[in-house]
């Protein structure tokens, strides 16, 4: 074992002595590591140090589950010998950068052909679509302004409704806060798109109004599609006062128990900066101004990510204890599972965020927390090839996980619709059942 790691690695550092700033991820490797012991899990804690100069894009939530880190070519044979000092199981993909699909396509081909739902698309591009989709439904959509991000991009909240004066409750939905995560603000989109064009999707409609943000962080997704080199960027990116390092992890920086765990005070972390101060960050202020201006009729908040197909839910803070109203959210996030699993997709792990691994400041505890929606999740969609999910399986999967939304929109008509409510005592009444 140990002469196989060190031949490995030994290839891997002479392919990879140059690293060039456009092309940042060409030379580095995905490391995906396999712990089968607790003192392995405890030990993977050194990937955290910073003479590593590693990229951490999952942690192991239990013996079944890889660590998933990009490691720098100079930083190898450091790594060669964590691995063999812990005598950890392990996966090497060299070159990782090279997978990379290309960003920018001709835009003269999507306009001939369309808006298609099964391609990632520039964010002045999805506010295009959404402009549109109100201007053609406007007995459906209308779109609320909530400003503009750090870099002046203007945010628009996509309500769906077919009887919006009925004060019917609200699921809310938001996507792409971690701006590497594309999959996000497409599952947002297919939704938007499925919700308003499908006929069948009214039932979805009646009695339960959509309230839809396909990109939180605009200027981070941005970013990612400028070039190779910023294709997994995490982070928001306003600039520090002090320090030169740029951007904020958005989703720690909520103010629910702001910081007590999981997260980075240093503002030049790459991956969990908290931020200077809860809601230090424009984009994460309109998120937890549409939850508090709609907090009576919000029943269900769901926050899509990528990867990992998780379906977790309060705490994220902490993982020494759980809600007294877990085993409800439990109970909705596996019938949401099986749905897409009978859909033909991949059910989802159902667990406490905390219980995965402990972060304050999310937006789903701070929707459950402080809120008071009965109902928040964090959705993290698809399972394998990481940050880099392929176009040509959103054809796929997208359907698949429309399915779980039907789930959790017929839990919410049932607990919470004016209308199902109703319907509810009045059949309970003329049944007798109420003698």
């Amino acid at each position: 074992m140990a002469k196989r790691i060190v031949f490995i690695f030994g290839l891997l550092e002479l392919w990879m002595q140059v690293e060039c700033k456009e092309s940042k991820y060409d030379n580095y490797s995905l490391v995906k590591l396999f712990p089968t012991k607790t003192q392995q899990i405890e030990a993977l804690k050194f990937l955290d140090e910073p003479e590593l100069g590693a990229e951490i894009l999952k942690k192991s939530r239990s013996f079944n589950d890889s660590t998933d880190v990009l490691v720098p070519p100079n930083s190898l044979t450091l790594l060669k010998q964590f691995i063999e000092n812990e005598h950890l199981d392990y996966e090497v993909q060299p070159n990782y950068g090279r997978t990379f699909e290309n960003i920018e396509r001709t835009p003269k081909r999507r306009v001939l052909r369309g808006f298609s739902f099964y391609e990632y698309h520039s964010f002045p591009a999805i506010q295009e679509y959404i402009d549109s989709l109100a201007k053609r439904h406007p007995d459906l959509v209308t779109l609320q302004n909530l400003g503009t991000s750090y870099q002046g991009r203007r945010m628009k909240l996509v309500k769906i409704s077919s009887d919006p004066l009925a004060g019917n409750p609200i699921i809310f939905v938001d996507a792409g806060i971690h701006a590497r995560e594309w999959v996000a603000p497409a599952m947002a989109l297919y939704l938007i798109h499925r919700l308003v064009n499908d006929p069948d999707a009214r039932k979805e409609l009646d009695g339960v109004d959509w309230y839809i943000l396909p990109v939180v962080n605009p200027d981070g997704y941005e970013y990612t599609r400028s070039n190779r080199a910023n294709r997994l960027w995490r982070k928001t990116r306003s600039k520090n006062s002090i320090f030169e390092c740029v951007g904020v992890d958005g989703n720690r920086n909520y103010g629910f128990k702001w910081a007590v765990s999981g997260v980075s005070k240093n503002p030049c972390d790459m991956e969990t900066y908290a931020g200077p101060k809860p809601f230090s960050e424009v984009e994460t202020q309109m998120v937890r101004n549409i939850m508090m201006e709609n907090s009576k009729r919000m029943k269900l908040y769901v926050s899509l990510h990528s990867y990992g197909q998780y379906l977790v839910y309060p705490w994220g803070y902490t993982g020494e204890y759980l809600p007294k109203e877990w085993k409800r959210l439990d109970s909705l996030a596996r019938m949401v599972s099986d749905a897409v699993q009978r859909a033909g997709g991949q059910p989802f792990k159902v667990l406490s965020a905390g219980k995965w691994y402990a972060a304050a400041g999310g937006s789903d505890d701070f929707a459950f927390g402080a809120v008071g929606v009965p109902y928040s999740y964090t959705m993290e969609l698809t399972n394998g090839y990481e940050f880099v999910f392929p176009e040509r399986l959103l054809r796929i999967v997208l359907p698949q996980y429309y399915e779980g939304f039907r789930t959790f929109a017929a839990q919410i008509k049932k607990e919470f619709s004016p209308k199902y409510v109703q319907r509810h005592v009045t059949f309970q009444e003329n049944d007798g059942t109420n003698n």
